[in-house]
């Protein structure tokens, strides 16, 4: 049985929402990486992640200074059926903070806690939280071996084309 393009765009929301947290990597300073995590809520438009990081964590300085990061969505293990082929989402991402006094931070906070619930109050009222928007210049979805797939751009779900190897589709 083939599975539709709208399946699969359908298995990545299920992914989004079932999946309350990412993988995090972001770059120090000085070239070095930094592997995080944090909890997240995709932004109104669908077409981005809102993420709440202290500035006492590595990963909000290194985005506030590269703009770039990149991002893991991957099921938890106890949750599939092979570890080589857990479904996963792959963004290369762009990251805009937003201040205090934009009007997107209401929306992002109102967007986490509705997500998170009421712990997002507290951390929003500690001066050292930032927000930040990413938005996905890239992405991948991999859901099995041959079943790898590029995102458009500028998407967290819609899928632009079926990954395909040299000899038939990419075992990713």
């Amino acid at each position: 049985m083939t599975t539709t393009q709208d399946q699969i765009e359908e298995q990545i929301v299920r992914l989004l929402t079932e999946v309350k947290s990412v993988t995090l990597a972001t770059v120090h300073h000085d070239g070095s990486p930094l592997a995080s995590y944090t909890p997240f809520s995709e932004n109104d438009e669908k077409n981005g992640l809102w993420i709440l990081v202290s500035d006492l964590a590595g990963h909000a300085q290194n985005l506030d200074r590269s703009k770039e990061c990149s991002v893991l969505v991957i099921r938890d293990e106890q949750d599939s059926a092979q570890v080589y082929v857990r479904e996963r989402l792959q963004y290369e991402m762009d990251a805009a903070e937003c201040p205090r006094d934009d009007s997107r931070w209401n929306e992002g906070v109102a967007a986490l806690r509705d997500r998170h619930g009421g712990l997002v109050d507290t951390l929003t009222s500690l001066g050292d939280f930032r927000l930040f928007q990413l938005r996905p210049q890239t992405g991948r979805y991999v859901v099995g071996f041959g079943q790898a797939y590029e995102l458009k751009a500028g998407s967290l779900s819609v899928v632009d084309h079926h990954l395909q190897g040299p000899t038939g589709p990419q075992k990713d």
